[in-house]
């Protein structure tokens, strides 16, 4: 906040305040500021053990607060008068002396403000703060910023997960919940996403729902949470019955595993989950991870698994590894004083990973790794958690610059994803962020989410490895919140937070459920400076009232909210520098926007209801971003081209004509020659475009900052071809379009000609490439050229016949490619012309929707990294061969693959509905084999060369196929070997499950209710030991939510009655005959009495024999 602060004051003295206000008194607050900058520095080194310097610092922070606020008073007055000429008012009255009344007030505040900074100066020196004698830890001036990827594999993680899952899916064991417990840190979440994500678990259970558990939910909310997970819509439910009755309809008749993350005791209090934790019968399990040991009181009977302490050797290495510390170069000097800082850090692999970037920053010398061992930092004790200490290094660590940003992450609810962009816009919108000439403030925005992902403070969210999608561990924001609860806050507004007074509060995120929620309250704090409310259902009710009273919002999130309209006294907030209002229902925008001067992002996506946009958009000359994505623009008014530092610009729809009075319903593609900051650009309608001479007024070539670009088309998808001219203008246009050499990411949407532009192989640092719905492109040129290329997809290609691949001597196709995906190629039939050495890096391939494809790529076989494959209807592909590094394989719907072979390292192989696959192997490595087929009729034989190697088979098909699997079916022999057998119907109900090594065969109960499967023990299997359980060891349960009823055996009703019904109507019919002779001389009336009541007693002894049976 201080260098805010400074400049505030520089720009006060250019805009000429001085020469009105005493200018010695601005000089003097600036000198003030300096001291009092040297004397933070001293405070912050002593916030984490003194109370009194977090006090003093509070109270600094708040003066820094005020003379924002001053200065912004001062600025809103300067603009006054400049709105007052447009009032009838002003030419008949004489205006008051604005200038006079805002030069005073201003010099009122800055007398004010050195005032109390003289009291923040003498607290300092009675608290004994020093100047410029505070701790340095940070030795080296640069961090590299390079995020370097989370090793896993830390300690004995593997044998934990692996002893886990053998808990988990033990139909024996009589512990439904298994619950891993340990303190912050220790690799619970870690430990249990490796559990969710291996393929024994994935066979075991047809369902797998991963919950993260906030420490602020109630039972309520863990419920809709379930459900939401789980796949529904608990639509803001809050009565428990009804919650669980729609998990019971989700989950029922499926084995399913429900993994809890982060739950604390209050979570499963009296009347709560504890209730159900075993629900819907046999073999369904719940996986919990907890710090709190009354969770495991609460959840009996449960397993307990408590997470092991690493080893000394164990935590010298991830130190190692994470400090960049390299013991055969620099011996075991190091060691000691390196085994002293893991005591410090408690063997706690996350503060061993935190304090480890610590030292990456500093020499590799002993003294220096002995000063962060000595650092006042580890004594940090207000908040009981062993990983403090740790924490507070690291963020004592941080430059000055990258303290406040990350304090203001503090404001997202926990567990939410930290967006990379979002913070950008918000941190850039506080003015964290200041302006270098090197780079523009989105690029150093860019850098420092970098690198807090860097120094282990956050983290990408739990299972992504795209670090522009992150979490923040419940600790570190706990820490975070501890300092900033003054100023920062997200929940629920109310009158006090936890005892303290919420007058002072700056940034709030309030993401209450409740409809009801009041704007008028959030007008009471009228210093607010940030406002989200981000999915919160709050409608138009006070919105008016919020734009007059918050005068010093500069942020102001209204996404996805139930706002239909937008009042014009938005122009009161003059101060806004981000405003978002996408996912909403308005339907225009006020002209008064124009007086957000200020306003530097707005964000207007998938508006649906927003069909133009107002001329004052093009004044607003600091904007930064206008992202329109998703939202349809019938008339386009603003002009753009005054907008100079434009960095992200989605949605700019192309008009016909350069003429924007011509054709109001997009912009002229020339205006966009002006916006050299461009970053990010999406160009809709390029067809428009006939003049390739249009493209080159754009000047995209000369955009030096451009890194993402997205040019589309429009197409009608019932044409079936297109017009000659039409695809070589197109064709032509393109061609006269020269991409920047910085650019990195292109994506082409809908593009109709027969033929690619020209530039496409020649984009030199292009990493990133989708071409998408070019259903009339018949040639592809070689994008093997793009040797920086690491992600490709190319889908809805309805022409192109081959890809052929030129071969070079010079140097290798797709170097770097390490994700590649082809879809919806309807009359593709191979890519050809790859040599040795080609796509070295491959890691994964995906193939969906190729009917006519014969072969696979041939370049994939010359990967050396290739894990994953995944491939959806390849109708033609016949056999898959000489991938030998391949580890994970899935298939679906290729309905001619006969033969895989030649796999060497594969581990996993799902199969579904590919009804010829007659041969599998040189697969010795295979351990898990998926098969789902609605059509098989029999187990494939390739299985049974596999079964001794294999340590789980989940088959799902029809009854007719699992009944041959039974240990009296025709099938046994082939899945007799194999460790675990998971049989399932086409609804994926459980049928049975076998276990060779327990010996141990169940068929499911429900089974049973339908009718007893015709199972007979063999005498080789008896001799086994083998027991089959059949429905007999099954507890039945009640359903979560439904209460406990007798089981109505409809299955065994019917078969009784099919049993004696022909007998029923057999004797009725002869009988009836019999009495119609006999009776022949009686009335009819007498007939039909007589016949009734023989039908009545009739039928009373068939359902007596069925009651009976």
């Amino acid at each position: 906040m201080l260098p805010a602060a400074t400049r505030s004051i520089e720009g006060l003295l250019a805009g000429g305040a001085g020469a009105h206000v005493a200018a010695d008194e601005l000089q003097r607050l600036r000198r003030k500021l300096d001291d009092v900058a040297s004397l933070a520095a001293d405070a912050e080194a002593r916030e984490g053990s003194d109370a009194s310097a977090r006090a003093w610092l509070r109270a600094l922070r708040e003066v820094l607060y005020e003379l924002g606020d001053a200065d912004a008073d001062f600025r809103r007055a300067a603009a006054q008068p400049q709105e007052g000429r447009k009032s009838f008012r002003h030419w008949f009255m004489l205006p008051p002396n604005v200038n006079v009344i805002r030069y005073k007030t201003l010099r009122t505040s800055i007398t004010s403000l050195n005032m109390k900074l003289d009291g923040i100066l003498n607290k300092g020196s009675e608290f004994g703060l020093l100047s410029d004698t505070h701790e340095t830890l940070n030795e080296i001036s640069e961090f590299s910023g390079q995020v370097v990827p989370d090793d896993d594999t830390v300690g004995d993680i593997d044998s934990e997960k692996n002893k886990l899952i053998d808990r988990l899916t033990d139909r024996q064991s009589a512990n439904g919940v298994v619950a891993i417990l340990g303190a912050s840190g220790m690799g619970k979440t870690t430990l249990a996403w490796k559990i969710h994500d291996d393929h024994r678990t994935r066979n075991a259970f047809s369902m797998i729902v991963w919950v993260n558990v906030f420490s602020d939910s109630d039972d309520i909310g863990l419920l809709s949470a379930i459900v939401t997970a789980a796949g529904g819509n608990p639509r803001g439910e809050k009565d428990r019955m009804k919650l669980e009755a729609i998990l019971a309809a989700m989950l029922i008749g499926k084995r399913f595993l429900l993994v809890l993350d982060g739950l604390c005791g209050h979570h499963i209090f009296e009347h709560s989950l504890d209730a159900h934790w075993h629900v819907f019968g046999h073999g369904n399990r719940i996986l919990i991870t907890t710090q709190d040991e009354s969770v495991v009181t609460k959840v009996k009977p449960a397993y307990i698994h408590q997470v092991k302490e690493l080893t000394f050797q164990d935590c010298w290495s991830l130190l190692c590894r994470t400090a960049h510390h390299d013991e055969s170069l620099h011996g075991n000097n190091l060691r000691n004083i390196g085994i002293m800082i893991i005591q410090k850090c408690n063997k706690i692999p996350m503060a061993i990973k935190i304090v480890g970037v610590v030292l990456r920053t500093k020499e590799q010398t002993k003294v220096a790794w002995q000063r962060v061992y000595e650092s006042k930092g580890w004594s940090f004790r207000d908040l009981l958690d062993p990983l403090t200490g740790a924490i507070y290094l690291g963020y004592h660590d941080l430059p000055a610059r990258l303290k406040q940003c990350l304090i203001y992450l503090s404001l997202f609810p926990e567990g939410s994803v930290i967006r990379q962009q979002f913070v950008g816009q918000l941190w850039v919108s506080e003015g964290f962020i200041e302006e270098q000439d090197s780079c523009n403030v989105e690029k150093t925005a860019d850098e420092y989410y970098r690198e807090l992902v860097s120094r282990k403070l956050m983290q990408p969210e739990i299972g992504n490895h795209d670090i522009t999608r992150c979490t923040m561990h419940k600790q570190i924001r706990s820490f975070l919140q501890f300092f900033s609860k003054d100023e920062i806050f997200s929940g629920d507004l109310k009158p006090s937070i936890n005892g303290t007074s919420i007058e002072g509060l700056r940034h709030v995120w309030l993401r209450s459920n409740d409809p009801a929620t009041n704007l008028e309250e959030i007008v009471a704090l009228s210093s607010l400076k940030t406002v989200i409310l981000y999915k919160n259902p709050v409608g138009n009710h006070g919105l008016d009232k919020l734009f007059q009273g918050v005068k010093y919002l500069q942020v102001l999130d209204l996404g996805d909210t139930e706002i239909k309209y937008i009042p014009s006294t938005l122009e009161f907030l003059v101060h806004l520098r981000l405003l978002n209002l996408s996912l909403t229902r308005i339907t225009e925008l006020p002209e008064s926007i124009e007086c957000l001067r200020n306003l530097q992002f707005l964000g207007l996506r998938y508006c649906n209801w927003l069909h133009t946009l107002p001329k004052g958009i093009g004044k607003l000359q600091n904007l930064r971003s206008l992202d329109l994505r998703g939202t349809s623009l019938h008339q386009v008014l603003p002009t753009l081209e005054n907008l100079k530092l434009l960095s992200t610009l989605h949605g700019f729809i192309v008009n016909c004509t350069p003429n924007r009075e011509e054709d109001p319903s997009g912009w002229p593609l020339e205006d966009l020659n002006s916006l050299n900051a461009l970053r990010s650009l999406q160009i809709l309608k390029m067809e428009r475009v006939s003049d390739g001479l249009r493209m080159q007024k754009a000047m995209l070539e000369n955009k030096s900052h451009l890194k993402e670009l997205e040019l589309c088309c429009t197409t009608d998808d019932r044409q079936a071809e297109v017009r000659e001219e039409d695809a070589r203008t197109l064709k032509e246009t393109f061609d006269h379009f020269s991409p920047p050499k910085c650019l990195n990411s292109l994506k082409m949407v809908s593009y109709y000609a027969k033929l690619c532009p020209d530039w496409l192989p020649h984009i030199s640092n292009l990493q990133r490439l989708v071409i998408t719905d070019c259903k009339f492109c018949e040639h592809l040129p070689d994008l093997g050229q793009l040797a920086q290329l690491k992600f490709l997809t190319i889908a809805g290609f309805s022409k192109l016949l081959t890809i052929e691949q030129e071969p070079t001597s010079a140097k290798q196709s797709f170097p770097k490619l390490e994700q590649l995906y082809l879809k919806d190629m309807q009359i593709l039939e191979s890519w050809t012309g790859f040599e040795s050495g080609d796509m070295p890096s491959l890691v994964k391939f995906r193939l969906e929707s190729c009917p006519k494809l014969r072969c696979l790529p041939s370049g994939i076989k010359y990967s050396k990294v290739l894990t994953s494959m995944h491939i959806y209807h390849a109708d033609s592909l016949e056999a898959i061969e000489d991938l030998t590094v391949l580890k994970e394989l899935v298939l679906q719907a290729c309905d001619e693959l006969m033969k895989i072979s030649n796999l060497l390292l594969l581990e996993a192989l799902i199969v579904m509905g590919c009804s010829r696959l007659e041969d599998v192997n040189g697969v010795h490595y295979l351990r898990h084999v998926r098969i789902e087929d609605r059509e098989l009729r029999r187990s494939p034989e390739w299985l049974r060369s596999h079964a001794s190697v294999l340590q789980t088979f989940t088959i799902v098909g029809t009854k007719e196929l699992l009944e041959r699997l039974l240990p009296n079916g025709e099938d046994w022999g082939i899945i007799r070997d194999i460790n675990k057998v998971y049989a399932n119907l086409p609804d994926e109900s459980p049928f049975f499950t076998y276990t060779k090594d327990t010996a141990d065969f169940h068929v499911d109960q429900r089974i049973m209710e339908h009718g007893r499967p015709p199972v007979a023990i063999a005498d080789e299997i008896v001799q086994a030991d083998l027991t089959t359980a059949l429905g007999n060891s099954v507890e039945m349960t009640s359903r979560i939510g439904v209460p406990r009823v007798p089981v109505i055996r409809i299955s065994t009703f019917k078969r009784v009655i099919r049993r004696y019904l022909v007998l029923y109507l057999v004797m009725v019919l002869i009988v009836m005959q019999v009495l119609s002779y006999w009776l022949q001389n009686k009335t009819t009336r007498e007939i039909w009495l007589i016949q009734t009541l023989f039908i009545f007693f009739a039928t009373v002894l068939l359902l007596f024999l069925v009651f009976l049976d």
